[in-house]
């Protein structure tokens, strides 16, 4: 298990809050919240959540990551803020600020 780094997890419950004006969900997001079974997301959401911390974080293997949340059992097949994190946390590379 991958050590969550406060920095990170407050950079995804940051970007988490900018496209919650688009979902329904208005409970608070912890890292046990669940993107599907209590968001509600879409698959275009978790697209674009994805985009969003590769802009961030540069290339991750999501696929992969993807991939792997599919093969669990169809009970299992959701994926919390924490498990995120964490997946960030282990592929991440912060992208270089660019100079003004």
């Amino acid at each position: 298990m991958i050590t969550s780094d406060p920095t990170v997890l407050a950079e995804v419950f940051n970007m988490i809050n900018q496209m919650a004006d688009d979902w329904e969900y208005s409970g608070e997001v912890t890292e046990g919240t669940r993107f599907l079974a209590d968001m509600g997301l879409e698959s275009l959401d978790l697209v674009i959540l994805g985009t969003l911390l590769q802009q961030r974080y540069g290339q991750l293997p999501f696929a992969e990551f993807l991939a792997e949340i599919g093969n669990r059992p169809i009970a299992e097949r959701d994926i919390t803020v924490g498990e995120l994190v964490e997946y960030v946390c282990q592929y991440r590379r912060p992208v270089a600020v660019r100079e003004r």
